[in-house]
């Protein structure tokens, strides 16, 4: 496009969306599903002049839907079926787009008088607000609407510092402008810069990107060579960039039952039970007294018996009534009805200590109607946990391996682990049980974490949902994915799941070619949902796997899986342990020595990755982690044991030489008695003179 057709855009986007028409704009022409719109205006037909494709349609305040059958699941979030909109701008489509549109008229005021400091301090997402400043702005503006790409243009200048201000980087940027050189080409050498440094792939260990130019990669090598260690790595620094708002991170134990738990009609018994560290169960008519006065053949007793007893000691109760959230408790006990009865507690209590109280309970969009039930696993938990993150509430495991699944929760990306267990139902859809409202088993399709990362990558794109995008034209599509961030499915020892079984008929959507909008475009009809909308699958969806070779070969993997993944080798490294400059032992040579060892008596694939030779305590987790994987590996035969590691840690068993020993077998007495080994016990251990014999 020429700089003529550029400013010719900008002209007529000013022809059809005039000041004036913006005084009376109607909520039927600021968004609909036509290509007629002002925020298809903005988005799309201006594209030319400055992308602000990806993100949600929520950064237009508010929307018309595509996709009705979708539940807005978020506290902040409101929807009439019809229009979607963050409930901060009303409760009500009516109030929201006024205030939207108030806001829309200051931006253009604002913008036609250079008063940029007051367009930063409006409530509209930034890409949006900065691209509709630029299109009724005389040229002030630079037509870099994102943050990042902005920042990079302004370091590619020379700008250095911590400023946050985009009129501070707008105001650099274009004193660095000749006042020869023409607007358009001053801002597309700024673009083409900026989206260099975002693509840009360095592989080193203090990058945390990927390769971007194959959408299904796998990492693979000997363990502990760093290929988990890159995707956490990636994982925190993304934990730490993607959110301006402060992340609050509630510290549970995943693999605990959580229950939910309603305080009393209308939350009434939230204070007295939070206040007394305890929780209690009302049932129907029965209020708040002692247990000795409930009649033993009520029905509601026969349910406490049933369900309450059910909670142990170290689960979690959620106690929400309607769209409150008040907080998250751990029972201390178990709960006993007859030692409820006797010890004369009120109604049915457990003792507690408090996990989270939440200060604004109302976290919420759906309601939750049970007076009691078990959360875990059903739709209700996967609300509650995406409700939650909308708010920027993460829980985050005790655990070490559990803390980092737990960035799941990240804007752009889902870790999981693969295992023998895991199935199709478990990655794309499956029929999973689910209580209803009236504590009855029923049986629903759940998406699966695939479909999920499907849907979450399809909305960072800027469709509602993956629905939303393969209902949408080819251009759309095509016009948004091209522009759009990567999202990462980060599967963790992918050579233990069955391949063919998991991924099932999906197995060919993930080439690169066969995606959506792609050349060769596939979809599919999927067998337990069925939907009328066939699936595919998106283009910026990276599947990014690692597994570990002393388990499996690569050549050992399934064939169609090997066709349509990158395998990127991990090896040990032993410039990454030089470069820590250890002074206690001379780890690299060490760790060269075993490897050299292991690969002459088995293979490459089993030999030691660097992190085992660099923890602070060398000692320990030579002794600890070491040896017992070489244990392991050799199955206890000690004697390839010694010839790994030498005599100052395996030595030469003590065996009775005397025939005498042996039971009288028919005059056998011809015994060739063998030399056997063992491992010189820890505590008779030198550590620094074995290291020297090695």
């Amino acid at each position: 496009m020429t700089n003529s057709e550029h400013y010719k855009l900008k002209e007529e986007f000013l022809n059809e969306w005039p000041l004036s028409r913006i005084q009376d704009l109607k909520l039927e022409e600021y968004t609909n599903l036509d290509k007629t719109s002002f925020c298809y205006w903005v988005e799309a037909r201006t594209n030319l002049l400055g992308s602000i494709w990806g993100g949600s349609a929520y950064k237009f305040g508010i929307y018309k839907r595509r996709d009705k059958s979708k539940e807005v699941l978020n506290g902040n979030r409101m929807t009439d079926d019809e229009y979607a909109w963050h409930s901060k701008y009303g409760k009500t489509r009516e109030e929201a787009f006024s205030t939207i549109k108030l806001i829309l008229l200051k931006i253009v005021e604002s913008a036609q008088n250079n008063d940029l400091e007051s367009i930063d301090k409006l409530n509209l997402g930034d890409a949006y607000k900065w691209k509709i400043a630029f299109l009724y702005n005389d040229f002030k503006i630079v037509n870099i609407y994102k943050w990042d790409n902005l920042y990079n243009a302004a370091e590619f200048l020379g700008f250095s510092g911590d400023v946050k201000s985009y009129p501070a980087l707008n105001s650099f940027i274009l004193q660095k402008k000749e006042p020869e050189q023409d607007y358009f080409d001053f801002t597309q050498l700024l673009w083409n810069k900026s989206e260099t440094e975002n693509n840009e792939f360095i592989n080193n260990e203090e990058n945390n990107s990927f390769d971007l130019s194959n959408p299904n990669q796998i990492f693979y090598g000997p363990p502990g060579t760093g290929k988990t260690h890159k995707i956490n790595s990636f994982l925190n620094s993304a934990k730490k960039t993607e959110t301006k708002e402060p992340i609050t991170t509630i510290k549970v134990d995943r693999h605990k039952t959580f229950w939910h738990l309603a305080p009393g009609q209308g939350g009434y018994l939230w204070n007295d039970l939070k206040n007394g560290n305890r929780l209690g169960y009302e049932w129907c008519s029965v209020s708040l007294g002692n247990l000795n006065d409930l009649d033993k053949k009520q029905t509601e007793n026969f349910k406490m018996r049933t369900y309450f007893s059910d909670v142990k000691q170290g689960d979690y109760l959620c106690i929400i009534s309607g769209k409150k959230f008040y907080g998250i408790a751990e029972a201390l006990h178990g709960y006993d009805f007859s030692k409820a009865i006797a010890s004369g507690f009120d109604f049915q209590t457990i003792e507690v200590k408090w996990v989270k109280i939440f200060d604004t309970p109302e976290l919420l969009s759906a309601s939750y109607t049970p007076t009691f039930g078990k959360l875990n696993g059903g739709k209700r938990w996967n609300s509650l946990i995406q409700a939650l993150q909308e708010n920027n509430i993460v829980f985050d495991d005790v655990t070490p391996i559990e803390s980092a699944k737990m960035v799941m929760q990240s804007n752009n990306s889902i870790f999981t682990t693969f295992h023998q267990s895991f199935s199709y139902e478990d990655f794309i859809e499956g029929i999973k049980p689910d209580l209803d409202d009236n504590d009855e088993i029923k049986y629903n399709i759940e998406d699966g974490l695939f479909k999920i990362a499907c849907d979450r990558a399809a909305n960072l794109a800027g469709f509602e949902d993956l629905n939303d995008a393969l209902k949408s034209p080819k251009e759309i599509v095509k016009a948004k994915f091209e522009v759009s961030e990567p999202f990462y499915l980060f599967i963790d020892e992918i050579n233990r799941g069955n391949i063919s079984q998991i991924f099932g008929e999906l197995i060919t959507l993930i080439e690169k070619d066969k995606r959506l909008g792609q050349v060769n475009e596939t979809r599919v009809t999927l067998p337990y949902s069925k939907n009328e909308i066939q699936f595919s699958v998106p283009p910026n969806l990276y599947i990014i796997g690692t597994m570990n070779t002393a388990d499996r070969s690569v050549e050992a993997l399934d064939t169609a899986l090997r066709r349509r993944f990158s395998f990127i080798e991990m090896l040990p490294d032993r410039k990454v342990i030089e470069n820590k400059a250890f002074s206690d032992y001379p780890r690299a040579d060490i760790m060269g020595k075993i490897n050299t060892r292991i690969e002459l008596l088995l293979d490459r694939n089993y030999t030691l990755g660097h992190s085992y030779f660099m923890k602070e305590n060398f000692k320990n987790s030579f002794i600890n982690e070491i040896i017992p994987l070489l244990q392991e590996y050799f199955y206890s035969d000690y004697s390839k044991i010694g010839l790994i590691l030498g005599k100052g840690f395996v030595r030469e068993k003590k065996t009775p030489k005397d025939k005498d020993v042996f039971a009288d077998f028919y005059g056998i007495d011809d015994i060739d008695i063998q030399k056997t080994f063992e491992l010189i016990p820890f505590d008779e251990l030198n550590f620094d003179d074995a290291i020297q014999l090695l």
